[in-house]
């Protein structure tokens, strides 16, 4: 099913965003963030396993 590895795949570039750009804006605050790189380590999570996914149709 082609759908699991595209909906994995755009979860995880939204989590990494989500991950990346919230530090910075916590930066600016002042204010610190302990959630944003678990956010990250999420997203790339999502990213391997849509690509081992991909591997299973082969």
């Amino acid at each position: 099913m082609e759908i699991g590895i595209i909906l994995g795949t755009i979860l995880g570039i939204l989590l990494l965003i989500i991950g990346i750009v919230s530090p910075l804006v916590s930066k600016c605050k002042g204010v610190g963030n302990k959630w944003a790189w678990q956010v990250v380590l999420l997203g790339c999570c999502a990213i391997m396993t849509a690509i081992v996914n991909s591997f299973t149709l082969l």
